[in-house]
C-alpha cells in the first residue's frame, strides 16, 4: 500500500480461498488483485511470468514456501536478475525459530521490545509496532534500498525483512540507554514506560484520557502551573517523589472532563494532548488540516505518508473488481492465454469485499 501512496503499479496475487474477515481489505487501496492457484499446474508458471516482467516480488510465507512451487528467489532471479525479492516473516528466512508460528506478540516477546513495555506487567500494544513498525516498513525499507543498489549494479537482490529483527532495531536507543547507566533495565524501571507521573495517561471526569509527555524541565513546569501548581518543578527527576506526583496527578485530572484539559491546554507548551478514539481523529483540527484521516463513505481512511516536496500524489482509487485479463495482459499473456488460464481455474476475478 506504501508503495502504491506513490506511484507504483502493485498486483496482490490472493488465494483461491479468501480469509474471512481479512484485516488486508483495509490495506487494498492502490492495489489491483487476482486469484492465482498454484495448487494449479499452471499457477506456479503464471506468477514466475508476472515476475519476469516486475520490479519487486514481496512475499510473506514461511520459508520454503516458494521454493516449493518452484516460485525462490534463485528461480525467480535467474530468470529475472533485476528482480528485488523480498521476503517478509516473522522470523527470518534462517535461524531455529525460522519455521516456528508466532505473532506480533510474539516477536516483540523475544525481541525485549515487549519486556521494556508496562509498569506491574506486559502491555501487548497492537500489531503496530511488530507487524506494520518492525515488519512492513522495514519490508519497505529494504526494498527501496535494494532499488536504489540497483541502479549502481544493474541487479537485483533478497531482502529478508524480520519482524524480530525489526523490533530490536528499534531499541537501539534503549539499548544505549542500558549500556551508559540510564536505563537499569527491566519492567517498570524506564521513564517512558509509564512509570514517571511526568510520562503517562491519566483518566479525566468523564472517563476520557489525557497524555502527558513532559520530559524536558520547561514543559513539565507548564504542566504543573496548568495541573497542580503548588507542587514545586525542581523534584521531578527525584523517583522517590514519583509516586506522590503520580498521586496528585491522578487527582488532578479527574477533576475537569477531557475536553475541559483540552481547552485548559490549548494554548500551553506542556506536551499535553487528549487520547482521541478512532472516529475522532477526522474532527480534529490538525489532523483535518493536514489531511492526516479522511472519511469517505462513512469509512476512515488514512492519508499518504510521508510528505515528499517533489511528489504530490492522488489519492489512489479503492479498489473494485479487477478484469484478470487485463491484469495478465500487463504482464504479456495474450487474450488466448488469459482465456485458457479462466477456463481451467488456474486464474480467477479477485472477490469484491466492501
Amino acid at each position: 500500500m506504501l508503495l502504491a501512496d506513490f506511484g507504483a503499479q502493485v498486483v496482490h496475487v490472493l488465494r483461491p480461498v479468501a480469509v474471512d474477515p481479512d484485516p488486508s481489505v483495509f490495506l487494498r487501496r492502490g492495489k489491483r488483485e487476482i486469484v492465482i492457484d498454484l495448487r494449479h499446474d499452471a499457477g506456479s508458471e503464471v506468477v514466475a511470468r508476472m515476475a519476469d516482467r516486475s520490479d519487486v516480488v514481496l512475499e510473506s510465507n514461511r520459508p520454503g514456501a516458494m521454493e516449493r512451487r518452484s516460485l525462490g528467489p534463485d528461480t525467480l532471479l535467474a530468470r529475472n536478475p533485476r528482480l528485488v525479492y523480498a521476503r517478509l516473516t516473522g522470523w527470518g528466512q534462517v535461524g531455529p525459530y525460522a519455521e516456528r508460528a508466532g505473532h506480533d506478540i510474539n516477536y516483540l516477546a523475544v525481541s525485549g521490545a515487549l519486556g521494556a513495555i508496562g509498569t506491574s506487567e506486559p502491555v501487548p500494544p497492537l500489531a503496530l509496532l511488530g507487524d506494520l513498525a518492525s515488519g512492513s516498513l522495514q519490508a519497505v525499507f529494504g526494498i527501496v534500498l535494494a532499488l536504489f543498489e540497483r541502479e549502481r549494479t544493474g541487479l537485483g537482490q533478497v531482502v529478508d525483512a524480520a519482524i524480530v529483527d525489526g523490533a530490536a532495531l528499534l531499541l537501539s536507543a534503549a539499548f544505549g540507554e542500558r549500556a551508559s547507566g540510564m536505563w537499569p533495565g527491566g519492567l517498570g524501571t524506564h521513564p517512558l514506560s509509564g512509570t514517571a507521573p511526568f510520562y503517562g495517561v491519566y483518566e479525566c471526569a468523564d472517563g476520557g484520557w489525557f497524555a502527558v509527555g513532559a520530559i524536558e524541565g520547561p514543559f513539565y513546569a507548564a504542566l504543573l502551573e496548568v495541573v497542580a501548581p503548588d507542587e514545586p518543578a525542581d523534584q521531578q527527576w527525584d523517583r522517590n517523589r514519583w509516586p506522590a506526583q503520580r498521586a496528585l496527578l491522578t487527582d488532578a485530572f479527574l477533576s475537569r472532563t477531557r475536553d475541559e484539559w483540552t481547552a485548559a491546554f490549548a494554548t500551553v507548551d506542556a506536551c499535553a494532548e487528549p487520547v482521541l478514539d478512532i472516529d475522532e481523529l477526522d474532527h480534529h483540527p490538525h489532523l483535518r488540516a493536514r489531511g492526516t484521516v479522511h472519511r469517505d463513505g462513512g469509512r476512515l481512511h488514512s492519508g499518504v505518508a510521508p510528505r515528499l516536496s517533489g511528489h504530490v500524489p492522488s489519492p489512489p482509487a479503492e479498489p473494485g473488481a479487477t478484469d484478470p485479463s487485463a491484469v495478465l495482459a500487463d504482464f504479456g499473456f495474450s487474450a488466448a492465454e488469459s482465456a485458457d488460464l479462466l477456463a481451467t481455474g488456474a486464474v480467477a476475478p479477485a472477490p469484491s469485499r466492501g
